[in-house]
């Protein structure tokens, strides 16, 4: 037999329980891994900003692939909007000791990723994309000019 399905069901959402923990534990280890790959693209490139570069877009992707696993809502999303917000993080932690860029990059990563995910988790899709850009453009204006 045919199953009728009603298209007035609002979908389920992906995980029905927030975990702050689990995001910031990406948002952690996605820091970490930021500063060990722009080490990395370094000993190939010779620009900072370009091997900060490369090491957004691979963050960006294991990001995704985490939180894929991990279930959490839009990971995409969570992951696009961490990334444009923290382009160049890497100038402007050039100066430090690597103990401090470290601990810089596990706090922003962290905060970044909690930001964007405590917003993404709401069902409404158009009010989600007007706040993650809003919050974009403030950080990339605060931060970076």
């Amino acid at each position: 037999m045919a199953e009728i399905i009603d298209s007035k069901i609002e979908s389920q959402p992906v995980s029905k329980s927030y975990h702050i923990w689990r995001i910031a534990l990406v948002g952690a280890i996605l820091g970490v891994l930021y500063w060990l790959i722009t080490e990395i693209s370094l000993n190939f490139l010779d620009s900072i900003r370009v091997a900060g570069g490369v090491a957004s877009i691979m963050v960006a992707t294991i990001g995704i692939i985490i939180m894929l696993n991990l279930f959490t809502a839009r990971p995409l999303l969570i992951s696009l909007a961490g990334t444009v917000s923290l382009w160049g993080l890497a100038q402007l932690t050039s100066g430090l000791q690597w103990f401090e860029i470290i601990s810089w990059n596990i706090i922003i990563y962290g905060l970044a990723y909690l930001l964007f995910s405590w917003v993404a988790r709401y069902k409404r899709i158009l009010p989600v994309l007007v706040v993650v850009i809003f919050f974009v453009v403030i950080i990339r204006i605060v931060a970076f000019i």
